[in-house]
């Protein structure tokens, strides 16, 4: 499964958990668990995943900032998902991920990741 496939399936599961996040503790165990995956993203071959990062003393801190924005985003499409809209389409889902993951590595000083089928 490709990086891109990976967080639109990560985004649609977490959508169907979301409405079970309710207390604190279960949003800081969602984001835990999206920290961890992030940090194995390291091991996905270019260009997918975060294998740029692989051995940086900032990748902590870039896959907590990164879990944070995407359990947030996730319990926005449950929420978009109760209400009976759609989720988007793969390349929107693709462009926000990405957006996110640049949002982070600009915080914590890290290159931008650019879109596996940018033209270089």
């Amino acid at each position: 499964m490709t990086k891109l496939h990976f967080g639109v399936a990560a985004l649609l599961a977490c959508a169907a958990l979301a409405p079970g996040l309710s207390t604190a503790q279960d949003l800081a165990a969602a984001e835990a668990s999206y920290a961890q995956m992030c940090m194995q993203a390291v091991d996905m071959p270019k260009p997918y995943g975060e294998s740029d990062l692989k051995g940086n003393p900032k990748l902590g801190e870039y896959c907590k900032c990164f879990s944070g924005l995407f359990t947030k985003r996730a319990m926005k499409a449950a929420e978009a998902m109760q209400a009976g809209k759609a989720p988007p389409p793969l390349e929107e889902s693709n462009r926000q991920e990405l957006a996110l993951r640049n949002t982070c590595r600009k915080q914590t000083g890290l290159p931008l990741a650019v879109a596996p089928n940018a033209k270089k």
